[in-house]
């Protein structure tokens, strides 16, 4: 079973106690810390997923970069995983995390690739029209790329709703090339 699937799993069942508790907001920025964490710093990864050392030390330090104050789930959830030697699957919990807490809350997420600066009117339109689309409101996060040409490229999820420059071109060069194949089949 993939870690994903498995952390999923473990998600649905903790996202449920939050939830119950209100405390849906204060966990995901804990599990973002715990995140970026163990993204910056191979040395503390190495040492979560070390087998050798002592689950009680891997609970301590993992207890210390979420910070203080944590709900007791929370910590329960932390200790769960150790206890499982599940450590592995950290690297996924904060993003599988926010994606049920962001379907609970009605929010998709979306990723604009533009060609150029978008301004507020754009992005405001962007947005008034993706939230018509998907039923859902949308929180987006917009980078800039010259080498589309022109357009944006909006992906949500694992769709992509493209309308650059570049886009177009490839999808011309597709269909011409197709074309070419089939006019030389017939001759």
């Amino acid at each position: 079973m993939s870690e994903r699937r498995v952390t999923r799993r473990y998600v649905e069942g903790f996202l449920q106690v939050v939830q119950e508790q209100g405390l849906i907001d204060r966990v995901e920025e804990a599990l973002c810390r715990i995140d970026a964490v163990l993204r910056d710093r191979k040395d503390v990864r190495r040492f979560l997923y070390h087998p050798t050392i002592a689950r009680s030390r891997k609970k301590k330090i993992l207890r210390s970069i979420a910070g203080d104050g944590l709900p007791e789930a929370f910590t329960r959830f932390l200790d769960l995983l150790i206890e499982k030697k599940r450590e592995r699957i950290l690297e996924h919990v904060c993003a599988v995390f926010r994606e049920a807490a962001d379907d609970l809350r009605g929010i998709v997420r979306a990723t604009v690739t533009a060609a150029t600066d978008v301004t507020d009117a754009q992005r405001v339109r962007l947005q008034a029209e993706l939230e018509k689309l998907l039923g859902k409101k949308v929180v987006f996060d917009i980078r800039r790329d010259p080498a589309l040409i022109g357009g944006m490229q909006v992906m949500v999820g694992t769709r992509i709703f493209d309308g650059t420059v570049t886009g177009r071109l490839q999808r011309l060069q597709k269909h011409l090339l197709e074309n070419i194949g089939t006019l030389r089949a017939e001759t």
